[in-house]
């Protein structure tokens, strides 16, 4: 966190303790900040299960792992779909080779591996289908084989924009919870303030509020 020598999950650890002694010390400590009553400990105690439960939640984020198992599969399927698709574009205009190029090996290695791309890969051979389903009929290419690679489009557009959207509120999560992760640390920072002015006489409690030298924090 800007300002302090802790990361955030060393913060949380400290901040564990602050919470777990609390309670019983709060009356020796309020002389100093008046605030310090049960509505100080609910606020604090909110504010760590807050932040303690997106720390944890960034460290396995399961939903967007879903995602790139989905679209991997759909990956897997292009590969077997797209040249198929490229062999009936090729033998349905055979000296319009600006149609099919951009369905080879190689082409379709790099797009199947960043998934805008494979989505604007797929969005590309339909609007193609779109446009030249009656010439591929004449190339006896299969309905079937035209509207798998519709139907794969429309799914991969769709996972792909879920995907996004989980992107984005996660960051919009992550922007909520570096300021409560900052509130967090200036309640820590009252406590231990606080603490070391009514506790000098209560070393064994004064510990419970004290900032440990980052070295002792695991």
């Amino acid at each position: 966190m800007k300002n302090s020598q802790f990361t955030d999950n060393e913060i949380l650890e400290i901040a564990s303790s602050f919470k777990k002694h609390l309670k019983s010390n709060i009356s020796t400590i309020k002389n100093v900040y008046p605030d310090f009553d049960q509505n100080f400990i609910f606020k604090f105690k909110a504010l760590f299960y807050e932040v303690h439960r997106h720390q944890s939640d960034t460290g396995q984020d399961k939903i967007a792992q879903s995602f790139i198992t989905k679209l991997s599969d759909f990956a897997d399927q292009v590969r077997i779909l797209v040249p198929i698709f490229r062999f009936y574009m090729q033998k349905a205009f055979p000296y319009e080779s600006n149609l099919w190029e951009a369905y080879g090996y190689c082409e379709l290695e790099s797009v199947v591996r960043e998934y805008y791309s494979l989505r604007k890969c797929l969005e590309g051979a339909v609007k193609l289908i779109n446009e030249k389903r009656a010439e591929l009929r004449a190339a006896k290419c299969p309905d079937s084989t035209l509207n798998e690679i519709i139907s794969i489009t429309k799914q991969v557009a769709t996972k792909h924009q879920e995907w996004m959207d989980h992107l984005e509120k996660k960051e919009t999560e992550s922007i909520a919870n570096k300021m409560r992760m900052k509130e967090l640390y200036q309640l820590m920072q009252l406590v231990s303030d606080a603490a070391s002015k009514n506790l000098q006489n209560g070393p064994e409690s004064l510990k419970y509020f004290t900032f440990p030298p980052k070295e002792q924090v695991h």
